[in-house]
């Protein structure tokens, strides 16, 4: 509920275990940083319409600063992970071949959750090589994917789609009855595949984070990954430079040529010349 009295505003809303008041610490534990920063933003834009539609002499909240948010790194998902995420899934029957397609098609395409449930068949060009893609903003853009992709969309799409229930469904992906896969069923099937797997933090964005960094540590630009992903700027990629930097140290530190040396032996061989 909220309540304008004059210059002053207030805020409340109820909760399940009561009502939420400024001054209060909230009943579930602290916000996220970045829930404080979408909260701030939100009410600096209200505030703002505020002063512009005339409710306010001037712009109450002009000089409130969004928080700054920690810029923490995402641990993408390893091979191991992956093979063991691929090795759940029976692809001769309909549903495993489904979602194993649905899981490397993320992998490999980057797609953000509702771009992969509005995908459309027609917008689906397997022997091609690239998918049409309707992004944020209404914004379409070409999405390549790789062979493995095309052929794991060929035997989904030709063996064991479903028959849509409706002549006017044409979305990739359908459930065994024929209607649209929505984003609340492939967010429950990976959290099945967590659990199934072992890999806790698995989530469908965490592909997305996923394909960018191994993207960039393959030797991709930044500049297609830019276009691949759907971003209107570079900021959003440059997180994924870092992704891709700390893999690249984290990989080094496993296979460094000087560490994998038998110091020891070179060490035994420099005495005995000595």
């Amino acid at each position: 509920m909220c309540t304008w009295y004059g210059n002053s505003f207030s805020t409340s809303r109820t909760a399940p275990d009561g009502p939420i008041t400024p001054g209060k610490p909230h009943p579930q534990g602290n916000l996220a940083p970045v829930s404080i920063q979408n909260y701030v933003r939100g009410l600096r834009a209200f505030f703002a319409w505020l002063h512009r539609e005339g409710y306010t002499e001037v712009h109450l909240l002009a000089d409130l600063k969004p928080p700054r948010v920690p810029q923490k790194l995402t641990e993408v998902l390893t091979e191991d992970e992956i093979r063991r995420i691929l090795a759940c899934f029976d692809p001769d029957t309909p549903t495993g071949c489904r979602e194993r397609a649905i899981v490397v098609l993320l992998l490999d395409s980057g797609l953000r959750l509702s771009e992969l449930t509005n995908l459309s068949l027609a917008d689906t060009h397997i022997e091609q090589g690239y998918l049409k893609v309707m992004g944020k903003g209404s914004k379409e853009r070409i999405v390549p994917i790789g062979v493995m992709t095309q052929k794991l969309l060929m035997r989904y799409v030709y063996r064991h789609r479903a028959r849509p229930a409706r002549a006017d469904q044409d979305n990739l992906f359908l459930t065994l009855q024929g209607r649209p896969m929505t984003g609340n069923a492939v967010r429950l099937l990976f959290s099945r595949l967590a659990r199934k797997a072992c890999v806790e933090r698995l989530h469908a964005h965490l592909c997305r984070h996923t394909f960018a960094t191994n993207y960039l540590v393959n030797g991709g630009d930044v500049f297609t990954l830019q276009q691949i992903l759907g971003h209107s700027t570079l900021e959003m990629v440059k997180r994924y430079v870092n992704l891709a930097s700390a893999h690249v140290r984290a990989q080094h530190r496993k296979f460094s040529p000087m560490d994998s040396l038998n110091l020891g032996t070179l060490k035994a061989a420099a005495a005995k010349r000595g």
